[in-house]
């Protein structure tokens, strides 16, 4: 009982001014494949992430959207979506308020479900100004395997620029560093427009992966732009070990952080 007092006490006296209380809901639905247990956890995790969307106001671009519509996992490619936009930040405390799972007895087949609602305190994981930004496009939002991408950014300010690949379906080295690069070593940017790759000799390859029996899959880009520079991994297994870099280099410096959805489509 003391911990629980403790803990709504901490939400009481929490500063608004630094984090907000947010109550949330997150369901996760599957036909059976999965234990109650593990299927609670990924309905928590989405309450999570739809904590922090509500705090921030963060919402995904209609562009983004649409561009799921195009996959064969729709409802994955809209929570992967979810997944990135909620690196912009982090719960520092939640409690479980309500708990409800079980079988749909009209669905056929069966459909088993848990729904848990959660009060989370929500901080922002990095510094924003809102005159450090910058703006992406890609030459695609669907690619044939084996077509090349080219992005296209605009930037405010001078910044240095982390792009990362985000391959949900694997199972480990989710994040993939794609620029810099070893071609491509120089990421700091002046203010204005620059095209990506900027070598003549440099082509970023889009490619259809070879464990997949889908005739589409989505991948995500994560660009993050930062005032000063810092060092990154090539890779991270999954975006809660990216969340935690971006927490840490957020706590000093400015961050600007934009996503792109695309489709690949199977030859």
């Amino acid at each position: 009982m003391k911990k629980v007092l403790l803990f709504l006490f901490f939400f009481l006296n929490t500063n608004p001014s630094i984090a907000e209380i947010i109550v949330a809901k997150g369901t996760y639905k599957h036909l059976g494949d999965l234990s109650p247990k593990k299927a609670c956890e990924l309905a928590e995790k989405r309450a999570k992430e739809n904590a922090i969307k509500e705090a921030l106001g963060l919402k995904i671009s209609l562009d983004e959207v649409q561009t799921c519509k195009e996959v064969d996992g729709k409802l994955d490619c809209e929570q992967n979506q979810t997944s990135i936009l909620s690196l912009n930040g982090d719960i520092t405390e939640v409690l479980v308020t309500n708990k409800n799972d079980g079988i749909d007895e009209l669905s056929d087949p069966k459909i088993y479900f848990c729904e848990i609602e959660i009060k989370a305190n929500v901080e922002a994981a990095f510094k924003e100004d809102p005159n450090f930004t910058f703006d992406v496009n890609i030459n695609k939002k669907s690619f044939q395997d084996g077509d090349n991408l080219i992005i296209d950014l605009n930037f405010t300010e001078s910044a240095y620029l982390t792009i990362y690949q985000f391959f949900p379906y694997e199972k480990s080295k989710q994040i993939i560093m794609l620029y810099p690069n070893k071609r491509e070593k120089n990421n700091k940017f002046d203010a204005g427009g620059i095209i990506l790759p900027k070598n003549n000799d440099t082509t970023y390859k889009v490619v259809f992966p070879n464990n997949l029996n889908n005739k589409t899959v989505d991948e995500h880009l994560i660009f993050v732009a930062t005032k000063n520079q810092f060092k990154w991994l090539d890779n991270y297994s999954s975006l809660e070990d990216l969340n935690k870099r971006l927490i840490e280099i957020g706590k000093n410096n400015i961050v600007s952080k934009r996503q792109k959805t695309y489709t690949i489509y199977q030859k």
